[in-house]
């Protein structure tokens, strides 16, 4: 089995974790070492029975291991991919055995798709982007890189995301271009072209702030009610 480290000890770390043991029950693929993560809150903890090894820039540690992100913000993942591969780094792919994926479909490095995730036909996925569970992607949709989609997302057929965007659960894209750096709300239905650097939401979606979050989408509705 090939050794394997989650970058990333919280709560998305932990599921891929659970996505790995999944992997593991239909073909025995990754010896799971356990975490690297920065974050004080975590140094020296178990986390469902795999200990943090240390802060990311321990990743030198372990040259024959493979390494997969695990975070929930797009920015996030990106700049811990950028600290890490200053080493010489190998990076797995997680594919749940539920999931339905056509053999045009192209992904690329470090990317994890879920439990009963569909992928159509030609489909593109960037480095390191995630498709959580029961995400449904029509024909020739493309997905930037770092970008990650929650839980029961349809992208429609010919919808293109850029990259590092976020897209919340239970949210439509139409056949439409979203820019980089966008965040969707969750159950927000996106009918018209995106641009980049801003967070939007609603049915029909329209743009609530531009420039990156600080706040969760439902505190920036709040706030503006």
């Amino acid at each position: 089995m090939k050794d394997i480290i989650i970058l990333g000890a919280g709560g998305l770390g932990q599921e891929v974790v659970w996505l790995v043991e999944e992997i593991n029950d239909t073909r025995k693929e990754w010896n799971i070492l356990g975490y690297l993560d920065s974050h004080p809150s975590v140094k020296n903890m178990t986390l469902i029975n795999y200990p943090v090894l240390g802060p990311f820039e321990d990743a030198c540690k372990y040259p024959e291991a493979f390494f997969i992100v695990a975070f929930g913000d797009p920015r996030m993942r990106e700049q811990v991919v950028n600290l890490v591969s200053t080493f010489k780094i190998k990076w797995a792919t997680l594919i749940s055995p539920t999931v339905r994926l056509h053999p045009s479909n192209k992904l690329g490095e470090g990317v994890v798709i879920g439990r009963y995730t569909d992928l159509t036909l030609d489909c593109t996925i960037g480095n390191h982007a995630m498709l959580n569970i029961h995400v449904v992607l029509g024909h020739k949709v493309e997905l930037g890189d770092y970008s990650i989609v929650s839980p029961n997302v349809t992208l429609n057929g010919g919808a293109k995301i850029g990259r590092s965007c976020s897209i919340g659960a239970n949210a439509f894209v139409r056949d439409v271009t979203v820019g980089d750096y966008v965040t969707i709300g969750a159950s927000s239905c996106v009918i018209k072209p995106i641009e980049s650097d801003c967070v939007v939401a609603g049915v029909p979606a329209t743009v609530i702030r531009k420039g990156a979050p600080v706040h969760s989408v439902t505190k920036i509705l709040r706030e503006q009610s």
